[in-house]
């Protein structure tokens, strides 16, 4: 059982990410068309990392987690059903950092120390 959360060695930094799917392509359109993933299923989480390596070749690992509703209505009745035996699909690739941002039509990021700043208001001069 992996538990969906992010993971580094040593987390100086800890933060938050937002990010709306893009229009014209989202992740789950990404992977039918690139990755012949069946044309109903649905990506439900992505998980990137990045080290020293992926930077020097300007590429992401990126995990998508997907799954189709296997018999249920929806996917939110399949993960209810499920629960703590929820299995998904997982497709590891690595990604150029255009491929990756395409999917979105914007993300957004914020790390401070220790998460520290987060969710804190302050004025910049």
């Amino acid at each position: 059982m992996t538990i969906f959360e992010a993971g580094v060695q040593y987390k100086d930094l800890d933060g938050s990410v937002h990010a709306d799917r893009d229009d014209n392509q989202n992740a789950t359109d990404y992977l039918i068309n690139h990755h012949n993933i069946p044309s109903d299923s649905y990506v439900l989480g992505i998980k990137v990392y990045s080290s020293v390596h992926n930077v020097r070749e300007n590429t992401l690992t990126v995990k998508f987690l997907h799954s189709n509703v296997g018999g249920y209505d929806n996917i939110q009745q399949k993960m209810k059903a499920e629960a703590d035996n929820l299995v998904l699909n997982e497709i590891e690739i690595e990604m150029p950092y255009s491929e990756f941002f395409g999917l979105f039509k914007r993300f957004s990021l914020t790390l401070s120390s220790n998460g520290l700043l987060e969710g804190k208001s302050y004025t910049a001069i």
